[in-house]
């Protein structure tokens, strides 16, 4: 199969580009390199330096009739330009994507996965309606959530009026980075302080629980997509919440750090609960997560070529975490 990815020099875009290769496909990957890196790229795949607004992209498609294009493309660091973010977010997440989707039809592409959100599009969620299916109401909070719901309609328009088969899958937050430069999630951001003896900041509420997904297991996920979950909207989730405050402790106990963190947060933030509901992923595309919380900390570390030996303590401390939640 020929697959084209956007946003594929980015994090979960150049683990996909590895594993699509590394299952023997043909692979082509689409990036602007704003928030990517042409290091991360699998030198086997051939690179276009393009931005998906760009009419180009569509004469791109045209040459190269990919079987199936996999839209991973992300926007940051916009958010502290006051009146810019919207603009910008929305320029790239819907003019942008109606630019990959009429691409797409232009090229006879058979089907789109389409990578979007899930701790984030819901809002604030009683715990006792825990954990969320794909059915349950959507009410984004920013922006980029906004336009995220929007590219899935778009992406479901184009299936329903130009058959453009797709699968939408919605992540949980994604962790095992390998660039601490460019790293988003805060278990990065733990492991690479700790690394260097120094304490971390944490802003946000610490007892704020999500749902955390490894990067191997989305990997999977896309793999799998690539013939199953036609006309699907699937969460991609550990089908777990921590609260961030437990994934500091984990991380420290992984790197045996004493180091306790700085909290800077306000006590008049509410903290949120969400929980991502896993079992439609499961049947759908037989997948399951193969990593929980230890074990990924544990790999996370070695990615951003660390040395840390997963205590015993820490796996069963994590039983009873998990058990909690």
């Amino acid at each position: 199969m020929k697959i084209a990815i956007t946003g594929g020099a980015g994090f979960i875009g150049s683990h996909l580009t590895k594993a699509y290769l590394d299952a023997g496909h043909d692979v082509l990957v689409i990036d602007n390199l704003l928030h990517g890196s042409r290091r991360t790229i699998d030198p086997r795949a051939r690179f276009y330096h393009l931005d998906i607004r760009d009419g180009k992209l569509r004469t791109l498609l045209q040459q190269e009739r990919p079987d199936l294009v996999s839209h991973h493309v992300a926007l940051y660091g916009q958010q502290d330009i006051p009146g810019e973010q919207p603009l910008a977010n929305a320029d790239v997440h819907v003019r942008g994507l109606l630019n990959v989707l009429e691409s797409c039809v232009d090229a006879s592409v058979s089907k789109i996965i389409f990578a979007s959100g899930g701790n984030t599009l819901y809002g604030r969620v009683k715990p006792e309606y825990l954990p969320l299916t794909e059915d349950a109401p959507l009410c984004p909070q920013h922006p980029h959530d906004i336009n995220t719901i929007a590219g899935e309609w778009y992406v479901r328009y184009y299936a329903q009026h130009h058959g453009l088969r797709y699968t939408i899958l919605r992540y949980a937050d994604v962790y095992g980075e390998s660039d601490g430069t460019l790293a988003r999630h805060p278990l990065s951001y733990f492991i690479c302080m700790l690394q260097e003896q120094r304490r971390p900041v944490i802003r946000e509420t610490p007892d704020e629980v999500r749902d955390h997904i490894f990067i191997n297991d989305v990997v999977r996920a896309n793999l799998q997509a690539l013939t199953r979950g036609e006309g699907q909207t699937l969460h991609i989730s550990s089908g777990l919440g921590y609260p961030l405050s437990q994934l500091y402790r984990l991380a420290a106990e992984v790197l045996e750090s004493q180091i306790e963190p700085i909290y800077l947060f306000s006590s008049r933030t509410e903290a949120t609960s969400i929980v991502l509901d896993n079992t439609r992923a499961r049947h759908i595309l037989d997948w399951h997560p193969e990593f929980n919380i230890s074990t990924g900390i544990w790999r996370a570390a070695a990615l951003l070529h660390l040395q840390a030996k997963p205590p015993v303590s820490l796996q069963m401390r994590v039983v009873s975490l998990q058990t909690a939640i």
